[in-house]
């Protein structure tokens, strides 16, 4: 038992024992240990099969289906560890660190209504949870500064399709792109301006806005492009 209750610990804030949880069998017992040790020794791959074993042999232990889903959050399977926390709080409503976890993990995903419902959840389980405050007026934020970057960008996208033949107005649109941090984005715009005969190169290259961009080696490709025309 001894090593049992280390391997939980391991596991952080995810090895908390839900109320009333069934024990567990030998067999997910041991498939859970091994699972600690593996993703103690970063072999995170490794980790994840032992804990579906042990989740397989007791559904009904929640810390088996929270180490899962903590494994998963830490290999960086981002959608199966939020399906596993869902798993979880649907069996244990009451188990704070997987809904704090699961909250953490829609605000990573961009899915900031789902973060905030979560940690309102938390905030209403217990008032005094000074942390879930501070991470609920934090999702709180985060959806609001993603609202804002979204009308900047929707702006500047809709006066360049006002003005479709305008160089200039496709090349904002790659300048507030590459200020917002999607270069994917940012490079499309920069091609259409460069098809559409933007031609300020050496103020491309030297652009405030673009400064991050300029890391991206696609971004030297499409600029020489178009010194070679």
């Amino acid at each position: 038992m001894r090593v049992t209750v280390a391997a939980w610990a391991m596991c952080g804030l995810m090895a908390a024992v839900a109320h009333a949880q069934p024990a567990p069998s030998g067999d997910a017992l041991e498939h859970n240990n091994r699972g600690a040790a593996l993703l103690k020794d970063g072999k995170k791959v490794e980790a994840v099969a032992e804990f579906r074993k042990a989740v397989a042999v007791s559904p009904e232990d929640a810390t088996a289906q929270a180490n899962l889903a903590y494994a998963y959050e830490q290999s960086g399977q981002l959608e199966e560890a939020i399906a596993a926390y869902q798993t979880l709080l649907a069996r244990d409503p009451k188990h704070a660190t997987a809904r704090n976890n699961l909250a953490a993990l829609y605000s990573r995903t961009g899915r900031h209504d789902d973060a905030i419902r979560e940690f309102e959840a938390l905030v209403e389980g217990d008032p005094a949870d000074a942390m879930a405050r501070h991470n609920l007026e934090r999702a709180r934020r985060n959806k609001a500064i993603v609202h804002e970057r979204d009308e900047q960008s929707g702006r500047a996208v809709k006066a360049a399709e006002a003005r479709p033949h305008d160089p200039r107005a496709a090349y904002d649109v790659a300048r507030v792109y590459a200020q917002q941090g999607d270069h994917e984005a940012a490079l499309t715009w920069l091609g259409k301006a460069f098809a559409l005969g933007y031609d300020q190169i050496d103020f491309v290259s030297v652009d405030p806005a673009l400064a991050r961009l300029r890391n991206d080696p696609r971004f030297g490709k499409l600029v020489e492009g178009r010194r070679t025309r």
